[in-house]
Order: structure tokens, then C-alpha cells, then sequence
């Protein structure tokens, strides 16, 4: 690990030619032509994605004193270096499009405040052309993540004040296809939401159209350049997803990358931000990840902001770009797939979560376990009446009480010698049974199954006669329709996706048909899919 951070670090202080003193006025240099792809360190890389990522380049020398003017071969490798680990965490996601630009060196953040503006100002001018010529010959309405770090970051937050604010049509579109800002290693504060609104900071793990930021520090430090003394920065834990100062332990870091092409290093440090909102990196320390930039004290992380926390911001961004997408954090679940409602649906109303951080695994089996839990959820989580006991069911397992409670309530389906066998998958024909028995426990009205029909299904006599009333019922209560070719398949395994959709047909039925008198079903019920 140590040898990826030093081969890391030696990138990042690649020394360039010096270059000539910049005019006051910024000189008369001429503009980029963002028209020609060697303009571009990556252009249109990615072209089957559905969404854009807008990145910029951090800073890639320390020995200029101000811009680099001349974007020659050896400058260009450098920029390529520098985005070579970065755009890992993007590249799965979205288009990518990164412009060269005359960006500032690292002396130019020791420069006078006046010298040093005007040398983000020819920076930034490059930054903004490029990002003109994209959205004028590119974009074409796509949605955007626009995605930095350092340096590139603070360019980033100069495209959002210059091209997102205002009432103008491009500014209004251009928010509403924002999925986010990725500006790591530079702050967010107050005064610049208050300047600018449509900067917003994010709130947690899957809101989109906001701004994700932080800077690492060893929590010694009262003043870096990215949050000076005075400044609070509104930062986010990459780890929890908090705003707050709520401690993220080691274990919920999925891997710290160090290098392009490293391996993984799950649990390497946790994280809380402190009080000047600074993100305060636990678990390491100065003398293992030494800074190497003059500008910044000892005991800042600034230049492995994003390395420690690499494979949860490479999830955030697949889930937040997800959810932007389809309203629902899983990246299996197509935009139009005949479940995709249905899913949307289970998931907002916390009925189903995923399999993994953007999964849902909609063709994936679901098992006794799962249905009744859900039902026992929904019903306000009551106790069993009475003791008993399965052979396969321990104490103090996620089911063990939804298990026990809907054995009291005759609804956990065929109980075999004692055992309830929470990890067999149900057929559909015996999820609709359960759900059959949990409607009537309910106080629903199950009458829609006793003129219901199935002869028409090509498969109907392959159906167990005990279970003949409940696919009636399910059939003509609308929540369990046909397979391809006509036919119910009631022997066939319930997927995920299927479960999904019967589901959200067992509500729709559930507001029509209830019984007022009867129990009521909980909002809150969900189902943890172990």
C-alpha cells in the first residue's frame, strides 16, 4: 500500500518547464479550439452510457510559477497520469470528457491574492470554453455529472456559479439533468450557497442535483487552503453518508485504491468530519501518508482525498446516477423492464431492499423467509401467540419472530416435520397461497377468486388442488398474472422481479378491498433480504 501512495505521489509532483510571467491583463491568448479531440485527454470515452461525465483535471506540476501555457506532449502524459486512478471511479457510469486546459501550477496558490486570481481566471477560461463547446456539440440533453478533484474541483464550482444559476432555459435544464458534482478535495460553504442556490450541497447517499465535497485532514489542523481558518465547509462523509459528526468506522470502508489498476484495500480507515467541517481520517496517520505538497501542513490528506474512500464513491456514483435515472438505486434494473415500476414501487414503500449497494437481483429466487417477514412487518410486527419452536429456525435471527408469529397465524405455508424452512424458494403458485391467507387474516375481501377462471391458462390442471382457491383468487384480484405462451406456471420459482410486482398488485387490492374493521397494515413494513 505504501509503495502505490509513494508511486502516487511522485506523479503528482511531476516537475514541468518553467514558463514565461504572465501579462497583468492575462495576456491576449488565443482560445483553445475544443473542436479538434487532441484538445481532449479523454474524449467521448464510453459511448454506450446514458450519462455524461463533465471531468476536470487536478493539478499536475509544482515547478511553473503561474499557468501552464504550452499544452505540449510532456504536459498532456501528465494530465493523463493524474486522471488515470480518478477516472476509475466514473468510468463504469458515464461518457466521459476531460479537456487539456492552462491550468494553474502549484505556485500559483502562494501567489498575491491578485496574481493568484488572475491565474485561475486564464485557467478557468479554458474550463468554461471547453465546457461551451461540450454542451453546444455534445451533450444534446444528456444527463451530466460534472466531477473533479483539487483543482479541478474549484473549476467545477466556477462552471456551476457561471452556467447552472439564474431562470435563463440552459440554466434550468441544465440543473434538472445534473445528477451531481463530484468536487472532492475542495469546500462548499454558506456564503457560497447564499451567492449561488443552485450550489447545493448534498444530504446523503442518493439526493441528486448537489454538490459532494470534502477535504482530509489528521484532525490537528486549524486552517489548510481548501478550508482556511474561519471557514466552516459543508461536507459529506463518503463513508455514512452524514453531514453531521457522525464517526464512520473503518468496516464500512469497501476499499482504498492507491494506484491506477490497484488492488482494493477494504477497512483502511474510517472517517467523521470535524468542527470546522473538515472530513478527519481515522486509522492512519501523517507519518504513513505523508503530504508532499508545500502548500499544505503537515497533517492534511489533501492528496488521497478521494484514493482512501475510492470504491464507496465509485458505488455512490453508480447509485446516485441510478436513482437519477429510475428513481431506484439498482443498476440491474432497466428503465424499461416490465418490473421497473413494480421495483420502484416496492423499494419507496420499503417493502424490498437490495441484494448489494446498486443490485436488486430481479431474476434472483425469493424464499419463505422473505415473504413472511415482509407480512409480519406489515402487520405492525406482532407477537406469536403461544411457544413453539422449528429445528431450522434459532433464536435471534432476522426471521426467528416473523417465523414464530406467522406460525401462530396459519400463515407460513407447508410446515414440514417441524421445520420451516426459511430458505426454500417459493413456487408461485405457493406465494399466492401465503398472500391468499395473509388477505383473508387481513380482513380483505377474497371474493374476486370464486367466479375466476383459469381454464383459459394452457396450464391450469398443473396446478395442486389446494392451491386452486388462492390462484383464483391471485388471478382475479390482479396480482398474479401469466407467463409467456398462456400460461400461469404455478410450479415455476417466484423471482424477485415477480415478487415485486405481485406486491404492489396486493396493495392495490388492499386499498379497495379492505374491511375497516379489520387489522390495519403497517407503512413502515419492509423486507431485509439477507
Amino acid at each position: 500500500m505504501k509503495k502505490c501512495a509513494v508511486l502516487l505521489l511522485a506523479l503528482l509532483v511531476l516537475f514541468s518547464a518553467p514558463v514565461p510571467a504572465i501579462a497583468a491583463d492575462g495576456g491576449a491568448l488565443e482560445p483553445i479550439d475544443y473542436a479538434f479531440p487532441e484538445n481532449w485527454a479523454y474524449f467521448e470515452m464510453g459511448s454506450d452510457k446514458e450519462v455524461d461525465v463533465f471531468l476536470i483535471c487536478p493539478t499536475v506540476g509544482a515547478r511553473s510559477e503561474t499557468n501552464f501555457f504550452d499544452l505540449n506532449e510532456k504536459v498532456k502524459g501528465q494530465f493523463l497520469r493524474a486522471l488515470d486512478l480518478e477516472k476509475g471511479m466514473y468510468e463504469d457510469t458515464g461518457r466521459i470528457f476531460s479537456p487539456y486546459y492552462r491550468q494553474m501550477a502549484m505556485n500559483a496558490y502562494k501567489l498575491p491574492e491578485e496574481e493568484h486570481t488572475l491565474a485561475k481566471q486564464i485557467a478557468y477560461r479554458d474550463v468554461s470554453g471547453a465546457f461551451r463547446w461540450y454542451l453546444d456539440n455534445e451533450n444534446d440533453d444528456r444527463p451530466l455529472i460534472l466531477a473533479g478533484f483539487s483543482q479541478g474541483s474549484e473549476m467545477c464550482l466556477e462552471l456551476m456559479k457561471e452556467y447552472f444559476g439564474g431562470e435563463s432555459a440552459e440554466a434550468r435544464s441544465l440543473r434538472e439533468r445534473l445528477v451531481a458534482v463530484y468536487a472532492i478535495g475542495w469546500s462548499v460553504t454558506e456564503d457560497m450557497t447564499a451567492a449561488h442556490p443552485q450550489i447545493v450541497p448534498a444530504a446523503g447517499e442518493t439526493d441528486t442535483g448537489v454538490v459532494v465535497s470534502f477535504d482530509c485532514e489528521d484532525g490537528t489542523l486549524d486552517s489548510t487552503p481548501v478550508i482556511p481558518k474561519g471557514t466552516i465547509a459543508l461536507s459529506i462523509n463518503p463513508l455514512n453518508w452524514k453531514t453531521d459528526d457522525t464517526p464512520a468506522d473503518k468496516s464500512q470502508n469497501a476499499g482504498a485504491v492507491m494506484s491506477a489498476g490497484g488492488t482494493p484495500v477494504p477497512g483502511l480507515c474510517g472517517a467523521y468530519i470535524g468542527a470546522r467541517g473538515e472530513l478527519v481520517v481515522t486509522d492512519v496517520t501523517p507519518e504513513e501518508y505523508p503530504n508532499p505538497i508545500d502548500v499544505f501542513p503537515e497533517g492534511a490528506y489533501h492528496v488521497y482525498d478521494y484514493q482512501f474512500f475510492f470504491t464507496n464513491l465509485k458505488e455512490n456514483v453508480a447509485k446516485r446516477t441510478a436513482v437519477y435515472l429510475s428513481g431506484i438505486p439498482f443498476q440491474d434494473v432497466a428503465r424499461d423492464a416490465w418490473y421497473a415500476e413494480a421495483v420502484k414501487y416496492a423499494f419507496d414503500q420499503g417493502l424490498m431492499s437490495g441484494t448489494g449497494s446498486t443490485a436488486f437481483s430481479p431474476d434472483d429466487p425469493l424464499t419463505r423467509a422473505q415473504l413472511v417477514t415482509i407480512l409480519w412487518r406489515r402487520s405492525g410486527r406482532p407477537t406469536a401467540r403461544g411457544s413453539m419452536a422449528f429445528s431450522d429456525v434459532e433464536n435471534g435471527i432476522w426471521y426467528t419472530e416473523a417465523a414464530y408469529w406467522a406460525s401462530s397465524e396459519g400463515l407460513t405455508g407447508s410446515e414440514i416435520g417441524g421445520s420451516f424452512e426459511p430458505n426454500t424458494a417459493l413456487t408461485r403458485e405457493e406465494a399466492a397461497a401465503l398472500l391468499w391467507d395473509y388477505a383473508k387474516y387481513s380482513g380483505l375481501d377474497v371474493s374476486a377468486g370464486e367466479d375466476t377462471n383459469l381454464l383459459s391458462y394452457n396450464d391450469v390442471f398443473e396446478i395442486a388442488e389446494e392451491s386452486i382457491p388462492a390462484m383464483q383468487w391471485a388471478v382475479g384480484a390482479g396480482i398474479l398474472k401469466g407467463t409467456s405462451g398462456g400460461n400461469l406456471d404455478p410450479a415455476g420459482i417466484l423471482t424477485r422481479a415477480q415478487a415485486a410486482a405481485m406486491l404492489t398488485q396486493f396493495d392495490t387490492a388492499a386499498v379497495t378491498t379492505r374491511d375497516p374493521g379489520q387489522v390495519e397494515i403497517a407503512e413502515d413494513g419492509f423486507m431485509e433480504l439477507r
